[in-house]
């Protein structure tokens, strides 16, 4: 995919019991991105120990050095406790992470941390941490807090000001994620689009398409990624 120039690189999430570094040697001369594990892998930044912390530095620190990675993409995690966030996210430090926005409500009907303007401005401001827009769990946030999508988008990204984004379809009047392929939802991509475009006048921009997989193959990722790009 990346040989015949259909992508720029790849982000590979990190199952903790499935990955190892000898299995990730195929990946060494391809440009890519880790997202590390996430609540639905059972690790949640609100309830970090020692287990944790191990598996973050023995399972994504390594494989973000083996890859040279430039980003380690974490999700904020199921809490509301800003200081605990804060102190949790210090015994992890390291300069590659980013933030992902999230849903206000997650699975098994979860409040998710990092969903509201408020929360991502102290993870930036107070925490030094850099954000990854995901559209559909802005989306998804906005709908349960009774704000225009678009709108809300426009104010992640003046006040965040994100270079890394996340990008799959879905509805607006919804806050559950689903993460659906492009044009199988109802967000306005144009308009995504055409804001990225505009940003990447100014900076390197990085944009994931996190659409379903579908076999083993890559044709799925390929056809998103082209829908996109003939809007």
């Amino acid at each position: 995919m990346i040989k015949h120039k259909k992508a720029d690189f790849i982000e590979l999430y990190i199952v903790p019991d499935k990955s190892s570094l000898n299995s990730l040697a195929a990946l060494k001369e391809v440009p890519v991105s880790i997202h590390s594990p996430h609540y639905n892998h059972d690790f949640n930044i609100f309830k970090i120990n020692k287990e944790k912390i191990d598996i973050f530095q023995n399972k994504v620190i390594k494989a973000a050095d083996y890859l040279n990675s430039k980003f380690i993409v974490l999700h904020a995690g199921v809490g509301e406790d800003k200081k605990i966030f804060k102190e949790n996210i210090n015994k992890i430090n390291d300069e590659r992470i980013i933030i992902e926005n999230k849903p206000k409500v997650g699975m098994d009907n979860v409040r998710c941390f990092g969903y509201s303007l408020e929360q991502l401005k102290f993870i930036k401001e107070d925490c030094g941490l850099k954000i990854c827009l995901d559209f559909a769990h802005a989306a998804e946030s906005a709908y349960s807090q009774g704000i225009d999508y678009k709108f809300f988008w426009e104010m992640l990204i003046d006040k965040l000001e994100p270079n890394y984004f996340h990008l799959s379809d879905d509805f607006p009047n919804n806050e559950n994620d689903e993460h659906l392929n492009m044009g199988d939802g109802k967000l306005d991509l144009k308009w995504i689009k055409k804001t990225l475009n505009g940003l990447a006048q100014k900076q390197d921009i990085h944009l994931v398409f996190e659409t379903p997989k579908k076999g083993n193959d890559l044709k799925n990722d390929l056809d998103n990624i082209e829908y996109f790009k003939k809007l």
